[in-house]
C-alpha cells in the first residue's frame, strides 16, 4: 500500500484522524512532530527555544525524506512540512496527499493549548495568527496534496470515512 500524508494547519486533525486511519487499516502511524520529540527527547516548543525554527525545519526535512521512502505508512505531519520544496516532493511523489482545509475560525476553536505549538505560544489574536500562518502556506498545501477535504462541518470520523471513501477501502459493514 502506498504511503498516505495527512498535511494541514494546526488543529485541522491530522493526527486524530490518522491514528482512527492506522486502526482501520492496520497500517503504521507516524506523527512527525511526535518522533521528532522522541528522537530529540525534547518537546517541540522546547527544540523552537534551544534551536530555533530553522533547524527544526532541518530536523523535519531530514527525517521526513528519509521515513517516507517506506512503503505502507500513514503519516500526520507538522504543519509546516510543506514549507520545504524536498517536502513538498516526497507529499507528491511517495504516497497518497489529503489535505485537511479548515478555515482559521475553525482551528482557533479547536486548538485549546498553545503551549505545545510554538508558532502560536503568544499572547493576543489566536485566530489572526493561524490567517497570518495560513496566507504563508496555502499554496503550498493545495500545490502538495491530490486531495482536500473541507473539515470545518465534519467529524474526525467522517473526516476518515472520506478517505477510506476515496481510497476505495471502505467496508461493506460500515
Amino acid at each position: 500500500m502506498e504511503n498516505i500524508f495527512l498535511i494541514g494547519m494546526m488543529g485541522s486533525w491530522k493526527s486524530t484522524v490518522g491514528k482512527k486511519l492506522a486502526q482501520k487499516t492496520q497500517m503504521e502511524f507516524i506523527d512527525t512532530d511526535d518522533a521528532i520529540e522522541e528522537f530529540m527527547d525534547m518537546k517541540i516548543s522546547e527544540i523552537f527555544y534551544e534551536f530555533g525554527e530553522k533547524k527544526f525545519r532541518e530536523m523535519e526535512t531530514a527525517f521526513f525524506n528519509e521515513k517516507s521512502k517506506q512503503k505502507g505508512q500513514i503519516f500526520s505531519t507538522g504543519g509546516g512540512i510543506v514549507l520545504d520544496s524536498s517536502n513538498r516532493n516526497c507529499l507528491q511523489n511517495n504516497g497518497i496527499t489529503f489535505f485537511l482545509d479548515a478555515t482559521s475560525e475553525t482551528l482557533a476553536n479547536r486548538i485549546h493549548n498553545t503551549t505545545k505549538r510554538p508558532l502560536l505560544s503568544s499572547d493576543g489574536d489566536l485566530q489572526g495568527r493561524l490567517e497570518k500562518i495560513w496566507q504563508e502556506r496555502k499554496e503550498y498545501y493545495m500545490e502538495s496534496s491530490k486531495h482536500v477535504i473541507e473539515t470545518d462541518k465534519l467529524n474526525p470520523d467522517d473526516v476518515m470515512n472520506v478517505i477510506m471513501d476515496k481510497l476505495g477501502l471502505l467496508l461493506e459493514n460500515n
